[in-house]
């Protein structure tokens, strides 16, 4: 994929402009009251600008780090003690859906790399929802075109963003926003403390978590560890304003990053393709979240973001702003981020024994 070097001041006037029109863009998505509107309005003005333009925001790696430690950390507060009686009740479906969004992610897959002539491996690790960074690295170590395993991959997740969005807002989520305040925490502590501890949190965890190569291990990090303390009454979860909205956008900005005129042009020949599978994931998804919804009782914004096929952390961070049930969701995605980290190396490898 094409990235700008040491661009001239031309180019580093055009770089400030754009990451100005996306945090405009950003500010605008907060505004309008969309759920997650920094990650949405920051990923479109992104795309746009990359796909009309060639220009992308610079993304450190420090940075997009520390954004998804800021939403990890923020997503604890959900597991109140109800939150945990809620899962209780609906682990044995949860756990079905979660095999099952992998299932579906195989088979558009296998049916992608037959149609569309592409490598099954390629269309395996391009389709399989969840863990990016992963199955991006796991294409270098394997062999297999990392530069079409990204592009898969960032066109679902693009198409996953939008059409949750959507949704969201479609349903007037947006009004019952679920990020916690100082206030809400257990003990209702000073902000100080409580921003503290938050912050403690996402530092440590999100160091454990990158450490131990754990899929999206900044924001999982912080995510496994805080719930437990949240559970033992110790407030995790709050943020100063606008932070959080600051991480959302980053995460949203990184999307458009891959897709400058160069990477599509080189691969058109799979996009429409790439684009057709990813829409099959999301209708077979979708699917699933119905037939959930109508078996087990649960509301159907909740089954369609948890089964909705990842990236974990930009659909949660959409749910985080919904009427959804918020540890069913986490739950669900956590669970299917976790299997896929898993069981992926191994099937891939047993392809790659069968060539």
């Amino acid at each position: 994929m094409a990235k700008d070097s040491k661009p001239d001041g031309r180019s580093r006037s055009r770089v400030w402009a754009v990451t100005a029109a996306t945090l405009l863009g950003a500010a605008l998505g907060e505004w309008t009251r969309v759920p997650a509107g920094a990650l949405f309005g920051g990923m479109l003005v992104s795309l746009v600008t990359a796909l009309s333009l060639s220009v992308f925001v610079p993304m450190p790696r420090p940075l997009l780090l520390c954004a998804q430690a800021v939403l990890g950390a923020a997503l604890c507060s959900s597991f109140s003690p109800s939150a945990w009686s809620a899962l209780a009740e609906h682990w044995p479906v949860a756990l079905v859906n979660v095999v099952g969004v992998v299932a579906i992610g195989q088979a558009v897959a296998l049916v992608f790399s037959r149609l569309g002539g592409v490598d099954v491996r390629t269309a395996t690790l391009g389709l399989m929802p969840g863990g990016l960074s992963a199955m991006v690295a796991l294409s270098e170590e394997l062999g297999v075109d990392s530069r079409l395993v990204t592009l898969f991959q960032y066109l679902r997740l693009s198409l996953v963003i939008l059409v949750a969005a959507v949704v969201g807002r479609w349903t007037g989520g947006g009004t019952d926003t679920q990020v916690a305040t100082a206030a809400a925490l257990p003990g209702a502590p000073l902000p100080v403390m409580a921003w503290g501890v938050t912050a403690l949190v996402a530092l440590v965890g999100g160091a454990m978590g990158v450490w131990l190569k754990l899929p999206a291990g900044a924001f999982l990090g912080p995510l496994l560890l805080g719930i437990p303390l949240t559970a033992l009454g110790i407030p995790v979860g709050a943020w100063p304003p606008g932070l959080l909205p600051l991480g959302l956008w980053a995460l949203g900005v990184r999307v458009g990053r891959y897709f400058d005129k160069a990477a599509v042009h080189e691969l058109k020949r799979v996009v429409l393709g790439a684009l057709g599978a990813a829409l099959a994931m999301v209708g077979g998804c979708l699917l699933l979240a119905w037939l959930w919804s109508s078996v087990g009782g649960v509301d159907l914004l909740t089954t369609y973001f948890a089964t909705s096929p990842g990236g974990a952390d930009s659909v949660l961070a959409i749910a985080l702003e919904t009427r959804a049930s918020l540890s069913l969701v986490i739950a669900v995605q956590v669970g299917r981020l976790l299997l896929v980290f898993l069981v992926a190396p191994l099937v891939m490898r047993r392809l790659v024994a069968r060539r």
